[in-house]
């Protein structure tokens, strides 16, 4: 028996060690206000009244969450504080906003530049030209000059045009890339809740083994008080009991580690006491097959739209790139007031316009280079969408493989954990009228602990799973009153 739950809390506390529970290296983006946006399976289901919390502050939302110093959460509940509080939401919405900036910077470069100018020189000798008794001035040594300049591009061989719809693109890339993280997170919250529910339900296999053992030891006692049964056998019961205080022990350190993690990723403080409100349950699975969603997984997964965006970006660069093959003209007018030049020793004011053109000739292959760098990143990112197409459809029927082995497994823990408890009712009941040993009650009860944390693991491993189709297919695939329905584990 003491295997067996040191097995149960070991895989625990590794799989909050190292499952990847704290998301790491995330860049997205919030979604522009043009496009349809939502928290995806963020928030999915929530209530009225949590979807209005969006509006309050990160601290306020944690606090409608408590009741006598401690916050009570369901896994809605925690999806909602995680998408508030969250750094990598947090530093996706900062990157958007850098995105945004970027299409105003490339949508500044198209619009007329107006700008001051102001400058003074001053010369060694006045230029002067003189003919007998008679000099003309050409240029004051004292030089002034001051005005206000406008520049408006009027061809640049499409690249400002490129520019502004690459950064639109860009943009719309880092909205999609948002969502994707918004999912992931979902998978990571929900795994983390999942965790804290498995493992309090180890917590209390471990506690009912340990209720189990007291009580046979209670039986034991009085049977070997009255020299009915062997000394040996309190002493091999009273054993058994001391390794199970252990074993509770280690639960109870597995309980705070994923209590703990959890709390990280919801970015609230370690000290803070938490319960959940809901059980480890088993929902119902999706009734479509493997080929429906992974078609759907293709169609809603951000990732690929995400690529798409990037794809069309790349090819307004490329677009750009070539653009600088062809000449540039632009439109100017200055009015200026100058001082001691030609045109105006004594100061007045000037205006000048004009058109500037430029056809590059020769630039030691600088333009040719950064041609053939943007077709390179064409294919590129055209390579990048074929794999991650490629790496939905493994994830989408890994998940959905996985989803099945667990429902099988739930199903044969159910059967087993049945004839388990009934087999050490019948032990207990034989070894109080003497037909049975003290070895019988205790092998039966280390089966039955055993059973009760298969069973478990397989409740924990159907809900994991079942997260992560809903995160490789980019969807809800369970109806929300399917999810009501859940039953509590026993």
């Amino acid at each position: 028996m003491r295997k067996t739950l040191e097995l149960s809390t070991c895989f625990t506390v590794l799989l909050l060690a190292g499952g990847g529970l704290l998301l790491a290296g995330c860049a997205s983006v919030r979604a522009p206000a043009y496009l349809p946006h939502s928290y995806s399976t963020a928030t999915a289901g929530l209530s009225p009244e949590m979807q209005s919390d969006f509006t309050s502050s990160p601290n306020e939302l944690l606090r409608r969450f408590e009741r006598n110093g401690r916050l009570y959460l369901s896994l809605n509940d925690c999806l909602l504080i995680a998408s508030h509080r969250s750094h990598d939401i947090l530093l996706t919405q900062e990157a958007l906003s850098q995105a945004e900036e970027k299409i105003t910077q490339a949508r500044a470069a198209m619009l007329p530049f107006l700008g001051a100018e102001a400058s003074y020189a001053r010369l060694d000798k006045e230029l002067s030209f003189a003919m007998g008794p008679q000099s003309l001035t050409f240029m004051d040594r004292d030089l002034y000059k001051a005005g206000i300049v406008i520049q408006q591009p009027i061809f640049l061989g499409g690249r400002l045009d490129a520019a502004h719809k690459a950064a639109q693109y860009s943009r719309d890339a880092q909205a999609q890339g948002k969502k994707a993280i918004e999912e992931e997170l979902t998978f990571q919250v929900t795994r983390a809740y999942r965790t804290v529910q498995v493992a309090e339900a180890f917590q209390k296999v471990a506690a009912e083994a340990h209720d189990l053992l007291a009580a046979h030891e209670h039986d034991v006692t009085i049977l070997v008080e009255k020299g009915a049964n062997p000394e040996i056998d309190l002493l091999r019961t009273r054993t058994e009991l001391a390794n199970t205080r252990t074993e509770l022990n280690a639960a109870d350190n597995a309980v705070d580690l994923a209590h703990s993690a959890l709390k990280n990723l919801l970015v609230i403080p370690l000290e803070e006491s938490v319960s959940l409100t809901e059980a480890l349950g088993r929902p119902l699975k999706p009734e479509d097959d493997l080929s429906h969603l992974t078609k759907l997984a293709l169609d809603r997964r951000p990732e690929i739209s995400a690529i798409t965006f990037k794809i069309a970006a790349v090819e307004q660069g490329l677009r750009a790139a070539k653009g600088e093959y062809m000449p540039s003209v632009a439109l100017e007018g200055r009015y200026e007031y100058m001082k001691g030049d030609t045109r105006d020793l004594e100061g007045g004011d000037h205006w000048t316009v004009g058109m500037v053109a430029q056809l590059p000739l020769w630039n030691w292959g600088k333009t040719g280079a950064r041609v053939r760098e943007a077709s390179s990143q064409l294919a590129q990112a055209r390579i990048e969408h074929d794999k991650t197409k490629d790496r939905i459809r493994l994830e989408v029927r890994q998940a959905f493989l996985n989803l099945g082995k667990a429902e099988k497994n739930i199903e044969a823990a159910e059967s087993a954990l049945k004839t388990a408890r009934e087999a050490y009712r019948h032990a207990r009941v034989r070894y109080r009228a003497g037909e049975g040993t003290n070895t019988d009650v205790l092998d039966v009860r280390t089966s039955l602990t055993r059973t009760e944390a298969t069973h478990t693991q397989a409740l924990y491993d159907y809900n994991v799973a079942l997260a992560a189709i809903q995160r490789a297919v980019g969807a809800k695939v369970v109806k929300e009153s399917d999810i009501k329905g859940e039953e509590p584990a026993k």
